[in-house]
């Protein structure tokens, strides 16, 4: 079953010219006595949220001042046990008030990206409402160990986790004119979009809205997959084999067709590919068919094995940091299985072809 995602709420905004010279966030918690708040912003690297800002609260009370140069979401932290809320904040005079103990439902005034947060959160809050009761339904056949009442309940999960990607997908695109939309796509859609998809909807976004943050980010990863399109040339990079060689990958390129696969031994739609790249090897590589893998494990030993126990002989290297994969970043990759076939001139002439559409395009090649 389909991994589901628990939404953050998101903001509609339209920008102002009228916007004050900063923000300044004036909290009342009352729980909270004397205790440390932390202002915390999303470092997108790492996908963690990071303090930028702290201040002690007296009697439940504290401020945050500062500037932004388009709205963003930010985390207040309260306590050592950082419990807090979520705060689309904006070059305004916003005021935070609730308990400890309620904290979802925090109230935010001053502020109309929040304000547009929670209209959006109260849009998807069906979806998950509707996830959750199946999802405890879910849970109650697994204890009862009922495999067709699974599989129907998984079917329906799935159908209510796609409904709401694409009331998030259509909402997305409609709002492009304003930072919820660029929010929405960089948070929710990019990692499903190809270059063609993303470079569509960027071109929507008015240039007032392109200065965001979020709208950077789409640019940002447009640009990246634009370099790695059909007919662009490879991109080279070195990393270590299994033995802590370093192997560099335009080493590999030269008169022959060189798939390069993007997998992973924890990985099991990849480890299902496997037979069948193990089969094309053995049939095409004495007229100079070449694969060439990148692992995106976290562990040696883990990737060893799995190469071993898929009798993979073709070249090997990773540098074990999983999603932070060195080459993984260069070909933009956000999911695996995932590859590219550069022919004799060192060009991509085709993407993720798995399965039959790998078989057909090598037998097109070769014979």
């Amino acid at each position: 079953m389909r991994k589901l995602f628990v939404l953050l709420a998101l903001p509609l905004f339209v920008i102002s010219c009228t916007q004050k010279e900063g923000y300044k966030i004036e909290g009342n918690i009352s729980g909270i006595e004397d205790s440390q708040v932390f202002l915390q912003k999303m470092e997108e690297e790492k996908r963690q949220w990071t303090s930028i800002d702290s201040t002690n609260a007296k009697e439940g009370s504290f401020i945050f001042t500062g500037k932004l140069s388009s709205p963003e979401l930010f985390k207040v932290s309260l306590g050592k046990d950082k419990s807090g809320f979520l705060l689309f904040a904006e070059n305004s005079e916003i005021e935070v008030e609730g308990t400890k103990d309620s904290l979802s439902n925090i109230d935010v005034t001053g502020s109309s990206a929040h304000n547009d947060y929670n209209q959006f959160r109260d849009s998807v809050k069906f979806y998950e409402q509707k996830m959750g009761t199946v999802y405890r339904n879910y849970q109650m056949a697994r204890r009862e160990d009922n495999e067709e009442k699974i599989a129907r309940i998984q079917d329906n999960l799935q159908s209510i986790y796609e409904e709401r990607q694409d009331f998030i997908s259509r909402y997305g695109k409609s709002k492009t004119n304003s930072v919820i939309g660029p929010f929405i796509i960089t948070n929710y859609l990019m990692p499903y979009l190809d270059f063609n998809e993303l470079d569509s909807i960027y071109s929507t976004i008015p240039p007032e809205v392109q200065t965001t943050k979020y709208a950077k980010n789409m640019k940002e990863r447009r640009d990246l997959l634009e370099k790695v399109q059909v007919g662009k040339p490879f991109i080279d990079f070195t990393l270590p084999d299994t033995s802590g060689n370093m192997v560099t990958f335009s080493d590999h390129v030269g008169d022959g067709y060189v798939l390069l696969d993007f997998w992973a031994g924890w990985c099991s739609p990849c480890r299902k590919e496997n037979p069948n790249l193990v089969e094309n090897y053995k049939k095409y590589k004495d007229q100079g068919f070449e694969i060439f893998g990148v692992s995106f494990d976290r562990k040696k030993e883990s990737w060893v094995k799995a190469i071993h126990n898929d009798n993979i002989t073709w070249p090997q290297v990773s540098d074990v940091k999983g999603w932070d994969n060195k080459a993984g970043k260069k070909y933009g990759i956000r999911s695996i299985p995932a590859n590219f076939l550069i022919g004799p001139k060192g060009k991509i002439v085709a993407k993720d072809l798995r399965g039959e559409d790998l078989e057909k395009k090598l037998k097109e090649i070769y014979e």
